[in-house]
């Protein structure tokens, strides 16, 4: 006997992608965490306020890469495509660099403490 196929909703494998997202998260995190300690206690400025200022730096940046539109346009290859419409990019980039922001005002708020 044949079993009835198994029904696939929208959210088949959400899992799977919200659990490489916070993977992603993470590693991003630690990286910029740790290049803002070398270079804050490379330079003597002190390591909290450079690991601070990482974490703005690189979160604006991926906000900004996240939300630019990409109408189409394509990197790899360097032509416009049609089957994309122009808007947003879908990634989540822009999450990423909305955590890695509030991970900045974080640090600078347990600073003063």
């Amino acid at each position: 006997m044949t079993e009835p196929p198994v029904p696939v909703s929208r959210w088949t494998g959400l899992g799977e992608v919200i659990r490489r997202i916070v993977i992603a998260t993470v590693a991003t995190a630690v990286a910029v965490g740790l290049l803002g300690a070398i270079i804050g206690w490379g330079t003597g400025r002190g390591i909290w306020p450079i690991v601070a200022a990482a974490y703005y730096i690189a979160g604006c940046l991926l906000f900004l890469i996240g939300t630019f539109p990409s109408g189409g346009f394509s990197m790899m290859r360097g032509t416009m495509t049609r089957r994309r419409p122009t808007g947003a990019r879908q990634d989540p980039i822009f999450l990423l660099g909305l955590v890695l922001i509030a991970l900045g005002v974080a640090v600078d708020i347990m600073r003063s403490f």
